[in-house]
C-alpha cells in the first residue's frame, strides 16, 4: 500500500510544477501524427542508465497526464 503522505507530497510537487505547455503540445502533436519513433536500444546501455531511462519516461508520462487530464 503506498503512503498517503507521499502520494500528497507528490501531487502538491505535480502541481506547483511549472509546465511549457507549448513544448508539450508540439511533443505530443508530433509522437501522434508520426507515431513513436523506432529506436534502436542497446541492451547494456539502458542497463547502465536504468535510472536516466526511468526519469525521462516517468517525466513523459507527466506532461502527457498534463496535457490529456486523464
Amino acid at each position: 500500500m503506498a503512503d498517503y503522505r507521499t502520494l500528497k507530497a507528490r501531487v502538491q510537487e505535480l502541481a506547483e510544477r511549472t509546465w511549457d505547455a507549448p513544448k508539450i503540445e508540439a511533443w505530443f502533436k508530433k509522437l501522434s501524427a508520426e507515431d513513436i519513433p523506432k529506436k534502436t536500444l542497446l541492451k547494456d546501455e539502458v542497463i547502465a542508465n536504468k535510472q536516466q531511462v526511468l526519469k525521462r519516461i516517468q517525466r513523459r508520462a507527466e506532461e502527457c497526464e498534463f496535457l490529456s487530464h486523464s
